[in-house]
Formats: structure tokens, C-alpha cells, sequence
């Protein structure tokens, strides 16, 4: 794994202090589903008691304890083209409360890749918890089935990271920026603050990620959360739509 995306959950806690246990929202963690629906709005999980397992598996050392043992995680799913290792990485995610500045990601390794439903949807992945090299951060959730929850029916892209966390979008805008054959031409959404006239960066914090922009149009103000669209082209974004958040 490259030094580039080896850091990137370093990124998860930055601003965060220690998560007290206990959750909070509307979509509780660990829940079974009850029926399967469909939304063209993004859903949004909230987990205090998810986020504080994260931080203790990655920072704690208590992914020792926890491999080889069965799992069940509540989330969006997500995924992020990995060009370094040129393969395709499945998540599970939310935050850690209505902030959206802190998250939790597991990554999973679905039994059947091709029958999963739209990123973005609210799903719950069931699987064993391993070890392993290929993992991006050293563990992740084996054979792992997925149960939808709802469907997620909205605008998506090819790389539709407006359904990735904070934490997830960052690798994988390190990843377009410095492997930027892999993703010419690909159609993306996106979001993060206005950083110049022809930049935008991480939505929520500075010296994280900043990438060009191609806009003819008028830009909001610097510091303003949007939503962008358009095509990734040598690197950058070509973009074709801005809305403020």
C-alpha cells in the first residue's frame, strides 16, 4: 500500500476528541433490517458507539482482539476505485454525530460484487472481521453478505463520491490527483469548499486535499460547501454544475 493512502485514516480523528459510547440519529448501528425501500435522497447514519469501536481497532490496538470474529455493520455504502492497487474497494460507513466532520469506514469484501445495489445505499453487511495485508487499513470484513435497507435512487456517477465520508473521499481524490490515467474521462459527483476561483478542497478540513477545477461559470464564495459535477479530466475537474450545500 502506498505511503499516500496508508495515511489516510490518520484524517478520521483530526478534530475529534474522545467519542463517548452511545449513538445518536435515526439510523441506529447493528439493527436488522426491517423491509427494503428506495429514496432518492442520501441517507445518513449516525453512531457514537460505531465510531468509538473504529477509533479503538485502529488506534487502540483492538483489532488484535477483534479478528476472526463475526460482524454486522449498519451503513452507506460505498466504494472507491483503488488505482495504486488497481482494484475496486467496497465500505460501509457514517458519522459520528450530525457534525459530519468525524467517521467511521469499514471496508468489506462482498460475496458477490455484482449484485450489490447503488453506492449510497442503506445497507447492512454481515461477514467476518480479518486481518490482512490487502485491506487498505489492515482489516476488513470477510464474505461478507448485504442486506439492503433502502435503495438509494438519486443522481450517481462512475465515481459518485457525494456517497463517500470525508475520510473516503480524500483517498480517493489523492488517488485521482496523483493516478490520473485511471480515472480520464470518468463522470464524477463530488463535494467540498470553494478553496480559490479553481480549486476545491476537503469539506471540512484545511491542508487535507485540494484539487484544480475547470469552471467557466460563476464560483461561490471561498469556504462554501458544494456539490460539484462534471468529468475528470488529467487530474482535475471538469466541472458542469455547482450547488451550494
Amino acid at each position: 500500500m502506498s505511503a499516500v493512502l496508508a495515511a489516510v485514516t490518520v484524517l478520521t480523528c483530526a478534530g475529534c476528541g474522545a467519542a463517548p459510547s452511545g449513538q445518536t440519529g435515526t439510523v441506529p448501528s447493528g439493527t436488522e433490517p426491517s423491509g427494503t425501500g428506495s429514496s432518492d435522497e442520501r441517507p445518513e447514519v449516525f453512531s457514537q458507539d460505531e465510531y468509538l469501536l473504529y477509533q479503538n481497532v485502529f488506534y487502540a490496538d483492538y483489532g488484535k482482539e477483534a479478528d476472526g470474529k463475526k460482524v454486522e455493520k449498519e451503513g452507506v455504502l460505498a466504494s472507491i476505485y483503488d488505482a495504486y492497487n488497481g482494484k475496486m474497494r467496497y465500505y460501509v460507513w457514517g458519522y459520528y454525530d450530525q457534525t459530519k466532520c468525524c467517521d467511521w469506514q469499514w471496508e468489506i469484501v462482498p460475496q458477490d460484487a455484482g449484485s450489490l445495489p447503488p453506492v449510497g445505499s442503506l445497507v447492512v453487511a454481515s461477514g467476518t472481521f480479518a486481518s490482512s495485508e490487502d485491506a487498505l487499513d489492515g482489516y476488513w470484513i470477510t464474505d461478507a453478505s448485504v442486506k439492503v435497507k433502502t435503495e438509494y435512487r438519486g443522481p450517481t456517477a462512475e465515481r459518485d463520491m457525494r456517497s463517500l465520508s470525508c475520510t473516503l473521499e480524500r483517498v480517493q481524490m489523492l488517488n485521482v490527483i496523483y493516478r490520473k490515467e485511471s480515472f480520464e474521462g470518468a463522470r464524477f459527483l463530488a463535494y467540498g469548499r470553494i478553496a480559490s476561483s479553481g480549486s476545491l478542497e476537503d469539506p471540512y478540513y484545511d491542508n487535507s486535499w485540494e484539487i484544480d477545477m475547470i469552471w467557466d461559470g460563476e464560483v461561490p464564495a471561498i469556504g462554501t460547501l458544494v456539490e460539484v459535477s462534471g468529468t475528470i479530466r488529467d487530474g482535475k475537474l471538469a466541472v458542469e454544475s455547482i450547488n451550494e450545500m
